[in-house]
């Protein structure tokens, strides 16, 4: 099991990718654009928020309940 590149692409595979790029290339649609932001902007910051407000609203229902 440890002889196996898993990693490695195959033939079929990769004729694949080269019939997909020559269709991409004649419909004109363009490459993905790269990411510019950060994984903290993109990530985290959203994730923090979320969990910022999840916690207020779980505290102003446990507020209305008067726990």
């Amino acid at each position: 099991m440890a002889d196996n590149n898993w990693t490695e692409e195959g033939p079929d595979d990769a004729e694949a990718d080269a019939q997909a790029d020559k269709i991409f290339q004649e419909t004109g649609i363009p490459e993905p654009v790269e990411p510019k932001s950060s994984f903290l902007v993109s990530v985290v910051l959203p994730v923090m928020l979320a969990g910022a407000l999840l916690i207020a609203a779980f505290w102003m229902f446990a507020d209305s309940l008067g726990l």
